[in-house]
C-alpha cells in the first residue's frame, strides 16, 4: 500500500511540475517588441478594438519561426460581392483547426451572421518569417452585428485566439500561401471539421 501511495504522490508532483505548454502553435511564434522594425507592418488599429467592436481584446505582433497552417471559414465560391470577389481571403484566421458545430464556432470567434455564412473551410499556410497579429477575441455588440432578424451579439472569448493577416490577397507566396479554391471544402454544420455530404 505504501508503494502505491508513494507512486500516486510522485505522479501528482510530476504532473504539477509540468508547465502547460499551451497550444501547439505557441512554439512556432516569436513575440515582437514594438522596437522591432517589423512590428509596425501590422495595423493594430484594425485589430485591437474596444469592447463591443469585434477584433481582439489584446494584441501581440508575432513572427513565425516555422510554417504554420491557418484556417478560415468563409461563405463559399458562389457568394460574391459587387466586385465579383468572395470573402475567402479575408484578414481573420485561426491557428486552431475548425471543429464542432458552426454555431459554436460563430460564438467562439465572435462572427456576426451578416459578416460571414461560415459554410466553407479554407486552409492556407503562413510561412516562416511572416509577421501577423494574434489575440483573444473581443466582444461584438448588437449595433455592430446589425442583424435584421433580431438581436445578435457575442461576448469576448479569452480562449478563442485569432490571427490577423494584413491584406492576405496582397501577400507574397513567400509569406502567405493558399491552394486553389478546389482544395477547400463545404463544411458540415454539425461538425465543421467534416465535409458536408
Amino acid at each position: 500500500m505504501r508503494a502505491l501511495t508513494a507512486l500516486a504522490i510522485l505522479l501528482l508532483v510530476s504532473a504539477c511540475a509540468t508547465p502547460d505548454a499551451g497550444p501547439p502553435w505557441r512554439s512556432a511564434i516569436e513575440v515582437l517588441a514594438p522596437s522591432d522594425p517589423a512590428y509596425g507592418t501590422v495595423p493594430l488599429d484594425q485589430f485591437k478594438k474596444a469592447p463591443g467592436q469585434g477584433g481582439v481584446s489584446e494584441a501581440q505582433v508575432v513572427r513565425l519561426t516555422r510554417d504554420l497552417p491557418v484556417y478560415r471559414l468563409w461563405s463559399g465560391p458562389a457568394k460574391v460581392n459587387a466586385s465579383g470577389q468572395t470573402n475567402r481571403l479575408g484578414s481573420w484566421w485561426s491557428f486552431d483547426p475548425p471543429k464542432g458545430a458552426v454555431s459554436s464556432y460563430r460564438n467562439d470567434y465572435e462572427i456576426c451572421l451578416s459578416w460571414n455564412d461560415l459554410t466553407w473551410v479554407a486552409t492556407c499556410t503562413l510561412k516562416v518569417g511572416a509577421v501577423v497579429a494574434i489575440g483573444p477575441g473581443q466582444s461584438v455588440s448588437v449595433d455592430l452585428c446589425k442583424n435584421p432578424a433580431g438581436p445578435e451579439q457575442y461576448g469576448a472569448n479569452p480562449k478563442g485566439w485569432q490571427v490577423f493577416v494584413n491584406q492576405p490577397w496582397a501577400q507574397p507566396a513567400s509569406t502567405f500561401e493558399c491552394p486553389p479554391v478546389s482544395a477547400d471544402y463545404p463544411a458540415d454544420p454539425a461538425d465543421i471539421a467534416r465535409r458536408q455530404n
